[in-house]
């Protein structure tokens, strides 16, 4: 197999393994020593049977920011120098006139900044390029020097890896999907970052049905139908799905008729993957034929102080001349994520993934806490700190059969309905 160092990105550690075990499992990837995937360290020796899965691996993930194809690792410098003198084929087969070639440097682990310059300039001078013309904008081998360091202040690296760079990860979405230059955005929509996490969390494949029950201004099926996914949403709130009222810019007065899911979809061109935004009530299952059937299901349940949960109820009667609009009511938290997971048993097709955030309150969170149903496996229950009392997490499930008649969720143990309450209890001296 072939040994391949993969960097990680330092942020959202605690999504990083769950992240790089979807896709391998979505493309079938075979890695030995995905196991050491830690959130201490940030670079690791993984073996690969082919430079495609790595390259598929890479064409995904959001957390891997890039892999080498490993030449030399070594203990120091000196070994470094050692084992290329003892094995001088290593350099000569990037050492052709008919291959360009550039030399980058990266440092992890280490708390000062290293003059990148000095670095490469010192191995050249150990190791010199004698027939290959450096061309730093488009080399052919683009090769890099790696040293990770194990404590901060330390002057030595532990590990110098040296190799030639198999690919990037995909985080240039995170720019490409900014807040502040999105069309249409509210209060809540989700980081972009977040959202291409939790569109791999779900599996989100090309040509896959995707819904989002509470979709807002569509922050979470963005990343999906940039994944090739065909997406729809549910949305309670007529004034959100439609784009009416004030804009949640700081500055910015009414929203204007350029603002809309389908705008957001038109800037970043994917709306042919948009198929539709039905304004509904998501804890209403009966809008769905018997016969729905999603791939993948993604969701951000409203539960904090901006954005609440709410339900449509029954209307009272009055007189048959009287215009009436549909009554809501603020809709119990715990009963949300029941609803949210019957409704993914009954609509998933088989092996098919939900992913949703679940808000926590720290000091009583448990495993009991979470959603339960004998329909669905818990694959991963990442962790986003919030504040000193409370986070989220981001909880992946997947549909391992067909629920049987009176099957539904249980939360053995009430937490989120307390969560609001806790927002709002100010801190004590």
């Amino acid at each position: 197999m072939i040994p391949v160092l993969v960097i990680f990105s330092q942020s959202h550690v605690d999504f990083r393994k769950p992240e790089f075990d979807a896709i391998c499992s979505m493309f079938s990837i075979e890695v030995n020593g995905s196991d050491s995937i830690n959130q201490e360290s940030h670079v690791f020796v993984l073996h690969f049977e082919s430079y495609l899965e790595v390259s598929k691996l890479l064409s995904r993930s959001i957390l891997i920011k890039f892999a080498i194809d490993i030449s030399i690792e070594s203990e120091s410098y000196d070994d470094l120098y050692q084992k290329i003198n003892e094995n001088p084929e290593i350099i000569e087969k990037f050492d052709v006139l008919e291959k360009s070639f550039a030399l980058r440097f990266f440092a992890i682990g280490r708390k000062k900044k290293l003059d990148s310059i000095e670095r490469i300039k010192l191995f050249l001078d150990a190791v010199p390029f004698k027939n290959a013309p450096i061309s730093l904008q488009s080399p052919q081998n683009e090769l890099y020097l790696v040293e990770e360091y194990e404590n901060p202040t330390d002057t030595s690296p532990k590990k110098v890896y040296f190799g030639k760079l198999i690919g990037e990860g995909r985080s240039e979405l995170k720019t490409k999907y900014n807040l502040r230059e999105r069309c249409y955005i509210g209060n809540t929509t989700m980081d972009p970052e977040l959202s291409f996490i939790q569109a791999n969390l779900a599996m989100v494949q090309p040509r896959n049905l995707v819904l989002d029950p509470f979709v807002g201004t569509g922050g979470l099926i963005l990343p999906a139908a940039e994944f090739g996914g065909f997406v729809m949403g549910t949305e309670i709130n007529y004034q959100t799905a439609r784009a009416k009222g004030r804009s949640s810019r700081q500055g910015v007065g009414e929203r204007d008729e350029s603002e809309s899911i389908k705008a957001n979809f038109e800037q970043y061109h994917t709306e042919d993957k948009l198929l539709s935004i039905l304004i509904a009530d998501s804890s209403k299952h009966g809008i769905w034929s018997l016969n729905a059937q999603f791939d993948a299901i993604v969701a951000d349940p409203p539960y904090g102080v901006r954005e609440k949960a709410r339900k449509t109820v029954k209307n009272k009667e009055v007189a048959k001349d009287v215009i009436q609009y549909q009554q809501k009511e603020e809709y119990d938290l715990e009963s949300a994520f029941r609803d949210l997971l019957n409704l993914s048993a009954r609509i998933l097709v088989k092996n098919g993934r939900i992913s949703f955030w679940y808000p926590v309150i720290l000091e009583n969170y448990c495993d009991e806490n979470l959603p339960n149903h004998p329909a669905m496996k818990l694959i991963s229950n990442c962790e986003q700190p919030l504040t000193r009392k409370t986070s989220r997490r981001l909880l992946t499930y997947r549909k391992i059969r067909e629920p049987v008649e009176d099957e539904v969720c249980e939360i053995q143990k009430a937490g989120v309905s307390h969560y609001r309450s806790v927002l709002f209890t100010p801190n004590k001296a």
